[in-house]
């Protein structure tokens, strides 16, 4: 929490406290209160003030939640929330009130609520059979248009093992297995699973969201798509979140690349700026993202296209294995169709526009990420320009943490890069591409799919988990 607080807060960054300490906060029956930062990252990490946490629980609060909820329910509640800080499930006090499970963003997502139900699970030949101790509380849960999210908890297993599916989903299973929910091994909760569930549902409720204004919008686009250069603000449409802002901003792109690279003969060079999981999931799930990859793939099948990203070591340090996972399958996704990816670390590209170069024609800028407006983007023909853009990509190549080789080697060398399992990762892309993401949880936004993703599963499950 400390790590997390100082993006903002840098001095942050280097809070800890000794053992001592702890086991003196620990205790329960201290009467001091942390102080300073100290204080700051307790805040943060718990979402109360020290002079509440450091005091009496209130007497009723656990006598009602153990009515409502077992043993297993709550060791889940403290597992997803301390594993994730991105995310925080909370336990009702009444059997008939869903629990709510808090998704939070950090740039792009702007954080959401799922409700969720916790039933004990028992796992036999590779399939989390629910314990459905209440028929009919599970189907006043599963019935209602929300977003929910059904999760098994398998409290005899070492170490704690969760099973997660779509309520919809738990929906249509039910039904058809006469009353029970069977899940496999795939839905297992871990940072592959969890880092799909945390970038899709934000995805699709943030679109949801700004539906009406989204709609409102393609006038935005077509009024501005005539231009070869613009940067709108936020202001242009009004009232959008921030991922509302950021389908926008992509979409403008992969149409102002798609008008300037129509009449090139060769394939372009492109720089790109997503650095993490979060920005990258775009690739994954957005549509148009998807049909701008695989129309490129096409119209240059067999010349070299390739794209560099930049991921500077301070940003994985600061990223969740799950969003390492997102970013990685974002450039299996490329690999998948061809595309060689380059990935710098040096973190002074991180500031460098995304750009398409044509080397000899053109250059055609188009940002989105991390942009001060909705998009930014122009073109240029110019000779120093062109330069500038050449030597940006060969600098860039320079010291990639990609190996040359196949695509497995470029890829196992950023998962390695990333601090990510190999093994473990391709073992779990295999299961998971088998099941099918359909099969875990559904878009309901027409902008969002999982095919994309499918795909980077599949081919990431494919390669061989060994060197």
């Amino acid at each position: 929490m400390a790590r997390q607080l100082a993006e903002d807060e840098p001095r942050l960054g280097t809070v800890t406290v000794s053992r001592a300490t702890f086991d003196r906060w620990y205790s329960g029956d201290w009467f001091g209160r942390p102080q300073h930062d100290a204080a700051r990252v307790l805040e943060a990490l718990f979402g109360f003030p020290v002079a509440e946490l450091f005091s009496p629980a209130p007497e009723t609060m656990l006598p009602r939640l153990s009515q409502a909820h077992g043993r297993g329910d709550l060791q889940a509640s403290l597992a997803i929330s301390r594993r994730w800080p991105t995310s925080r499930l909370f336990l009702s006090a009444a059997p008939e009130v869903a629990d709510s499970w808090e998704l939070l963003g950090r740039r792009v997502l702007d954080g959401t609520t799922a409700a969720v139900q916790l039933h004990p699970v028992i796992v036999r030949d590779g399939a989390a059979v629910f314990q459905v101790l209440d028929p009919g509380l599970l189907e006043g849960f599963l019935r209602p248009a929300r977003r929910g999210l059904l999760v098994g908890v398998d409290e005899r297993a070492e170490g704690l093992r969760l099973y997660v599916v779509d309520s919809r989903i738990a929906r249509n299973t039910l039904a058809s297995r006469a009353g029970e929910v069977v899940l496999s091994a795939a839905h297992e909760l871990d940072d592959l699973t969890y880092g799909i569930l945390w970038a899709l549902v934000q995805l699709d409720d943030g679109l949801l969201a700004d539906d009406q204004a989204l709609d409102g919008g393609q006038e935005v686009l077509a009024a501005y798509l005539s231009q070869d250069r613009s940067a709108p603000s936020h202001m242009a449409v009004p009232g959008l979140s921030s991922v509302g802002s950021s389908w926008l901003g992509s979409l403008f792109c992969a149409r102002h690349l798609g008008r300037h690279l129509l009449d090139v003969a060769g394939p372009p060079v492109c720089f790109t700026r997503e650095q993490t999981g979060e920005e990258a999931a775009a690739w994954l799930f957005y549509r148009h993202k998807a049909d701008y990859l695989y129309a490129q793939a096409r119209r240059f099948a067999g010349g070299d296209l390739s794209r560099v990203f930049c991921v500077p070591e301070a940003v994985v340090r600061r990223s969740g294995g799950y969003e390492r996972i997102l970013l990685l399958l974002a450039v299996a996704l490329m690999e998948r169709l061809g595309v060689r990816v380059w990935v710098t670390p040096r973190p002074e590209f991180g500031a460098v526009d995304g750009f398409a170069l044509v080397p000899g024609q053109r250059a055609v800028l188009a940002t989105w990420v991390r942009a001060e407006g909705l998009w930014k983007t122009d073109t240029t023909s110019a000779p120093a320009d062109l330069r500038h853009f050449e030597d940006v990509i060969a600098d860039a190549r320079t010291g990639t943490v990609a190996a040359d080789g196949e695509p497995q080697q470029r890829l196992r060398a950023l998962a390695d890069y990333l601090g990510l399992d190999w093994g473990w990762l391709v073992s779990r892309c295999r299961e998971l591409a088998a099941l099918g993401v359909a099969r875990l949880i559904r878009p309901r936004s027409r902008l969002l799919s999982v095919d994309a993703l499918d795909e980077a599963l599949r081919f990431v499950g494919a390669l061989a988990p060994g060197r």
